[in-house]
């Protein structure tokens, strides 16, 4: 049985839907694959919310989507076993998605652009709004750069000319969910201050860390990082849990250390890069770092 791996979003939570560039890479650490249930193994609330989603129009609106026989299968006891927390920044509904369209499509798209916004419209179902990249990348398994919302392709790993930043994920402990924060993001940008902070310090910022990442420039990545993550903290407050917002603070006066928002942000994961294991392990004991790609080589070599 496939498994569908969860994603992380490095570069572009929320500016995407603006038309900002964006990577994503799969993180096979975490995922969810088909079972079948055994005597109530599955909890009923979301073998409901199965059901519901089997049933919805953002379902019924997909070509070639077999809603019946999905329906048909999750009354025989269908469902989506998966290691992927929700509300975590993962995507943990992006790879349900993957695999509910990997299932029950005959025959699936090919073109990226076009899998995207087929992935947008299921995934709107969880979340008001949905730029369709999490499922995309888990379906795909493979990094992916977006452009222009709608423009994708395949990412590769850069070439570091200096070692490469160690990817690591921090748990706040708090919940939070993708829909209010997506809207309060695009409502902000509606406003004239918002528009020209993003206009003239956050997007050149954003675009100066991803330059650096695709070139494999380590002293560039850094000072470009650290700029973003001191935009973050200050300017999209919802974002930022506020159990983290001090080790964020103290992070800026590091050097080869930062962090920033995990996917929505506001709670669930919280995305850090760092020159060395060492000190992320010594700074951010009270917070269990994961650090993902150690045993699967996606991004770090």
């Amino acid at each position: 049985m496939r498994r569908y791996p969860s994603k992380l979003l490095l570069f572009g939570e929320h500016v995407l839907l603006l038309g900002a560039r964006a990577l994503a890479v799969p993180v096979p650490a975490f995922s969810g694959e088909w079972a079948w249930r055994v005597a109530g193994v599955a909890e009923d609330a979301f073998v409901e919310q199965l059901a519901a989603f089997a049933q919805s129009p953002e379902l019924g609106s997909v070509p070639g989507l077999q809603t019946d026989r999905f329906s048909a299968d999750l009354r025989e006891g269908l469902f989506f076993r998966s290691s992927i927390p929700v509300g975590y920044g993962l995507g943990s509904s992006g790879a349900l998605c993957a695999a509910v369209y990997d299932q029950y499509v005959a025959e699936p798209s090919r073109d990226l652009s076009g899998l995207k916004q087929i992935f947008a419209r299921m995934e709107s179902f969880f979340h008001g709004q949905s730029s369709g990249i999490d499922p995309l990348t888990s379906y795909l398994n493979r990094g992916l750069w977006i452009t222009q919302r709608s423009e994708v392709t395949f990412a590769e790993t850069p070439a570091w000319q200096g070692a490469a930043p160690l990817v690591f994920l921090l748990d706040s402990g708090l919940p939070r969910q993708t829909g209010p924060l997506v809207h309060w993001f695009l409502e902000q940008s509606q406003g004239v201050a918002f528009a020209e902070f993003l206009e003239k310090q956050y997007l050149p910022a954003h675009a100066q860390v991803l330059e650096a990442w695709q070139s494999g420039r380590d002293a560039a990545f850094w000072p470009a990082l650290q700029a973003l993550s001191a935009l973050q903290l200050e300017h999209l407050p919802p974002m930022v849990p506020a159990n983290m917002r001090a080790i964020w603070k103290a992070c800026l006066s590091q050097k080869k250390i930062a962090l920033k928002i995990c996917g929505a942000g506001g709670g669930g994961f919280v995305l850090g890069f760092a020159a060395e294991r060492d000190t992320v392990l010594e700074i951010m004991s009270e917070f269990a770092p994961v650090f993902p790609f150690e045993q699967h080589g996606v991004v770090e070599k």
